[in-house]
């Protein structure tokens, strides 16, 4: 998938934040790593399909670039949370991206402040802890990166789409969390 956009300012700042520093294949769509599976292997779960966003990841937040293919980014502040949201997302490749991101500085372009960081619909996100979300999901694989445990998800059963889940933990608790899909 070839991606010009984000610009080298918003990839050097999405790769700096500290939840997903050593971790940057969690949101690849903005910081265009490599999708390296080995570095954290994925957990099969059939409980996968259920576990989605509570709203449509777009609203509210502001568009900040346009790739190629079509794909569009998205970004938000919330500061009561020190956060951020993020998406990425193309109506043509049938491809979404959307992370919860916290321990984040300010993005170096002006966006939208949000009151509250998004949710699952079952109402894990940023605080949740291991056991809320594995008690969802069910066991997770967890791999230790700079002080972080980072589990990937991925649905127990091979489909025609590519999905996968990421959550990535500090002291047992969610500070990150990412979900992309594509057919």
């Amino acid at each position: 998938m070839p991606v010009t956009a984000p610009d080298a300012a918003l990839v050097r700042w999405a790769s700096s934040i500290a939840s997903v520093r050593c971790t940057p294949a969690a949101i690849r769509p903005w910081t265009h790593a490599r999708d390296d599976a080995a570095a954290v292997a994925p957990s099969k779960t059939a409980r996968f399909g259920e576990h989605g966003l509570l709203a449509p990841a777009i609203i509210g937040l502001t568009m900040v670039a346009r790739g190629t293919e079509g794909y569009t980014y998205w970004l938000a502040r919330v500061p009561s949370e020190r956060a951020v949201e993020l998406h990425a997302g193309s109506e043509a490749d049938e491809a979404s991206f959307t992370a919860v991101l916290g321990e984040a500085a300010a993005p170096p372009v002006r966006v939208v402040s949000l009151t509250a960081s998004l949710r699952t619909k079952e109402g894990l996100g940023l605080g949740s802890s291991r056991t809320e979300v594995e008690r969802a999901l069910g066991p997770g694989r967890a791999r230790s990166l700079c002080g972080h445990e980072v589990v990937r998800y991925e649905p127990a059963l091979p489909e025609m789409s590519e999905a996968e889940l990421w959550f990535i933990y500090r002291n047992g608790r969610v500070v990150a969390f990412a979900r992309y899909e594509a057919v």
